[in-house]
């Protein structure tokens, strides 16, 4: 598995751009063109949310959707799709990045994913074995979801929709097995999620409008994970939709949230790419 070169900057491709791969939208030449764009500037690192959610996606097919989608997963790694470079889940990867310890935790390796990325593109079908997995992954899914969307339903019940930054990051730390922060750890942990608290803090003011519903926003339960991994001064993240730079306003870090902007025909070797675009 190939590492980043020392002090390249990382681009993360969001799942809003990978699901685009193929389509009206962004021809697979197109995205050719963008990829070999950005790889001037940038290694690709692959978040393990986003390729889980993508997976989750394309199993919802038969076997012959399930084989063409194969090019969004292709699309993370767009450069080197059969040696992907995956980052450690969202809590360990800023634990080790920020507070240089690591998490009692016990979840996902970044070699078990790419080993696992790697094995999937490799199928021409779906084997019985592959189905089973797959059926574990959207069970898994569907259990993250309901939980984010039952959480957040009874925030709004008692009242929790003042957002509070500190109590925050001390909650995010615990289901991490972090019992305690120093005041240093709270502000160095302040800083670095600040998009990820923004994003957050904007859903509890949403609780507030009666017609919110979290069952009908369940995608922001990763959304607001993948800010997570701008703790690392490197790494910056490729999307489409506007939902990141809207609810992340103020943040110093929506610099590294990079909007691609094609209109269904791209026409040079240089794609439009805007840093914090609405």
């Amino acid at each position: 598995m190939r590492a980043p070169a020392h002090g390249q900057n990382k681009l993360l491709v969001e799942t809003s751009v990978a699901c685009k791969v193929g389509t009206w939208d962004l021809p697979e030449s197109e995205w050719d063109a963008v990829a070999q764009y950005l790889s001037a500037s940038f290694d690709f690192v692959v978040s393990p949310l986003t390729f889980i959610e993508i997976l989750n996606s394309i199993a919802r097919g038969g076997e012959q959707f399930f084989v063409s989608k194969l090019k969004w997963l292709a699309a993370l790694s767009p450069m080197d799709p059969l040696n992907p470079t995956f980052l450690e889940m969202p809590g360990q990867f800023v634990l080790r990045e920020v507070l240089g310890g690591a998490s009692a935790v016990e979840t996902y390796k970044p070699w078990q994913m790419a080993e696992a990325m790697t094995t999937v593109l490799h199928h021409k079908s779906v084997s019985p074995e592959l189905r089973a997995w797959l059926d574990e992954i959207q069970s898994n899914h569907q259990s993250g979801t309901a939980n984010y969307v039952s959480s957040h339903d009874e925030m709004r019940r008692v009242g929790q929709i003042v957002p509070d930054r500190e109590r925050w990051l001390r909650a995010k730390m615990r289901h991490l097995g972090i019992l305690l922060l120093t005041a240093e750890e709270v502000q160095k942990l302040g800083v670095a999620l600040d998009a990820a608290y923004r994003y957050a803090a904007w859903i509890r003011q949403e609780l507030k409008n009666r017609y919110y519903q979290p069952s009908k926003r369940v995608t922001a339960w990763i959304d607001y994970q993948q800010l997570f991994y701008l703790c690392d001064p490197a790494i910056h993240i490729l999307y489409v939709d506007t939902d990141f730079t809207l609810r992340t306003e103020g943040s110093s870090q929506q610099s590294r949230l990079l909007k691609n902007v094609w209109s269904g025909s791209l026409k040079t070797s240089s794609p439009t790419i805007q840093a914090g675009a609405y």
